[in-house]
């Protein structure tokens, strides 16, 4: 069994509760969103049922050929695999279903109801949770990882050092598997992420990016396409008439 504390760098300050390991130290370091999305648990009445998550997001990652691709590359790899910014979905669930013995599973997150609430939904010595702010380097040694993956990491204000994090991080040969939100060439959404030099603009820019980090880019798949905003509050697309494209994307370190 792999022993979680021979993959973080060494004097690195943290706190152990059970199978939580607190890399947040303090309220003052936590991100804003994370004050905010707390801030949204505390002040309503809805409880963050975790386990019930992880059985419908099992259902909904198995069901699309496409998603249970991308449950079936996060399986097959074996040794330390580590979900960033794993959120209230639970969306990698069925990830657990198949890990082996000598897997260590870690998912991250810094909103203190979240950690709780994947701590409490799956109990096992080879899963942990890392209370931890992925906009500061993480805090894994160099080539220790086999495979990170990460569901809509665009939220993350230094997505391309996240990237380059990754990459160190992980072993020669390891993996990284995506899911993110692309837009098309041309429309305003696009225009205005790549002018701020955002890597996930289109799927060009970022496969771009990825290899100019090291990695190679194996494959992916679409998802789904559409055009507009899922929702009225939603960031993005800045257009209705924007279309964007919801795609699985499958990188290697170079060795």
């Amino acid at each position: 069994m792999i022993n979680v504390f021979s993959i973080i760098n060494d004097n690195t300050r943290c706190t152990i509760q059970g199978n939580i390991i607190h890399f947040i130290l303090s309220d003052s370091d936590r991100p804003w969103w994370s004050k905010q999305l707390e801030g949204y648990f505390t002040q309503s009445s809805i409880k963050l049922d975790m386990t019930q998550n992880y059985k419908s997001q099992k259902q909904i990652m198995t069901s699309n050929p496409s998603k249970k691709r991308f449950i079936d590359f996060v399986s097959d790899v074996r040794g330390v695999k580590i979900d960033l910014a794993s959120g209230p979905s639970g969306y990698f669930s069925a990830v657990l279903d198949n890990l082996r013995e000598d897997d260590l599973f870690i998912a991250t997150d810094a909103c203190p109801t979240v950690v709780c609430a994947h701590s409490k939904a799956y109990n096992k010595n080879n899963f942990y949770v890392f209370d931890m702010d992925l906009d500061q380097n993480l805090p894994f040694k160099d080539a220790s990882v086999d495979i990170f993956s990460g569901n809509l990491l665009d939220n993350v204000n230094n997505y391309a050092t996240l990237i380059q994090e990754a990459y160190r991080c992980l072993k020669p040969g390891g993996h990284l598997a995506l899911i993110e939100m692309f837009f098309e060439h041309g429309c305003k959404t696009y225009e205005h992420l790549n002018s701020t030099g955002e890597i996930w603009a289109s799927f060009e820019t970022f496969v771009a990016f990825c290899e100019e980090v090291g990695f190679t880019y194996l494959s992916g798949d679409t998802i789904s396409s559409r055009k507009g905003k899922i929702s009225q509050g939603d960031l993005y697309p800045l257009d209705e008439n924007d279309c964007w494209t919801y795609r699985t994307l499958y990188f290697e370190k170079n060795n």
